[in-house]
Order: C-alpha cells, then sequence, then structure tokens
C-alpha cells in the first residue's frame, strides 16, 4: 500500500511538473508576442516619424512642384550637375520610400497601414515621378534603380483603385474654400 502511494506522490509530482511547464510555455509565448507586437508598434512610429518630418514634408512638396519639359531640362534644372542640393535631397527620400517598398514586398509592413499613413504623400508622388524612374533606369542601365519605390507606388494605387479613388498630382489649394 505504502508503494501504490509513493507511485500515485509520484505522479501527481510529474503531473504537476507538467502543468506548470504547459503553463510557463504560455506565459513565455504571451510575453514573446507582446515583444513582436511593440518594436512592430515601434518601427512603424520610426517609419511615420522619418516620412513625416518637417524636413521630409519640405521636400515632398519640392518635388510636387518641380516641372520640366524632358531629361535635359530636369538634369539642368533638378540634376545633380545642375542642382545637387536639390538632387541629394530628391535622393534621400527616394531612398527613404524605395526602403519603405522593400519592406513592404517583403510583407514587413501591412499595405494598408501605409496606405492609410502615407496615401496622400507618396501615391502622388510616385504618379508624377514614375516617368523619372524609368528614365533614369534607362540612364543608368540599370532596371532596378528605385524597384522598391516602384512596388509601393503601384501598391498604393492599387488600393486607392480598388477603394474607388483616382490619385492625382496636387497642384494649388489657392482660391479653395475650406469652409463647412
Amino acid at each position: 500500500m505504502l508503494q501504490s502511494l509513493s507511485y500515485v506522490a509520484a505522479a501527481i509530482g510529474v503531473c504537476a511538473a507538467a502543468i506548470y511547464y504547459v503553463l510557463t510555455l504560455r506565459t513565455n509565448q504571451k510575453n514573446i508576442q507582446t515583444t513582436l507586437e511593440t518594436r512592430q508598434a515601434q518601427f512603424m512610429n520610426q517609419i511615420s516619424d522619418s516620412l513625416t518630418s518637417v524636413e521630409t514634408m519640405k521636400i515632398i512638396f519640392e518635388l510636387w512642384g518641380m516641372e520640366w519639359t524632358d531629361w535635359e531640362d530636369f538634369e539642368k534644372r533638378w540634376g545633380s550637375t545642375g542642382n545637387p542640393e536639390s538632387a541629394a535631397r530628391r535622393m534621400s527620400l527616394f531612398y527613404k520610400v524605395d526602403n519603405i517598398g522593400w519592406l513592404l514586398k517583403k510583407k514587413l509592413l501591412d499595405p494598408e497601414w501605409v496606405y492609410s499613413q502615407f496615401h496622400s504623400l507618396l501615391t502622388p508622388m510616385w504618379i508624377k515621378w514614375e516617368p523619372y524612374v524609368m528614365q533614369t533606369r534607362k540612364a543608368f542601365n540599370s532596371p532596378t534603380i528605385y524597384i522598391g519605390f516602384e512596388y509601393l507606388g503601384k501598391k498604393l494605387v492599387e488600393i486607392e483603385t480598388a477603394k474607388g479613388i483616382k490619385a492625382v498630382i496636387p497642384t494649388t489649394l489657392k482660391g479653395a474654400s475650406i469652409a463647412r
């Protein structure tokens, strides 16, 4: 009888240890998930802060306002030789956007989040600058320049089209009424 009791006690001990182990695993999984969600939120905030900084917004507005007639005119007015400061600002922004496109393509960012946060900035930018991107690829004989920017731009246009919206390049708000 005493031997049976010792077997039962040992079995209860093993069961208690197994239950404790399972509970510990579940707690660890919840902690890992919480950490992952926190890191993802911090990452998304960093992206948002970068794209909506005052300096970046100035560059975006500058890009919206640029006009040119052809590649030579563009290079003379806005290119790295004719206007290196403007070219540096443009390329800096394009590489930021290119990286966001790569993250989106690798499914590290949610397309709906990117759309909800940046469509009013990035969709018009892609529409305006797509011809420049394509010409840059030809000029440098490099079909992958700004490939992430292209992916992002096309994804944003696709989302807008699915929502029944037609993106436009902002021109002016002069004379626009903001009264209700």
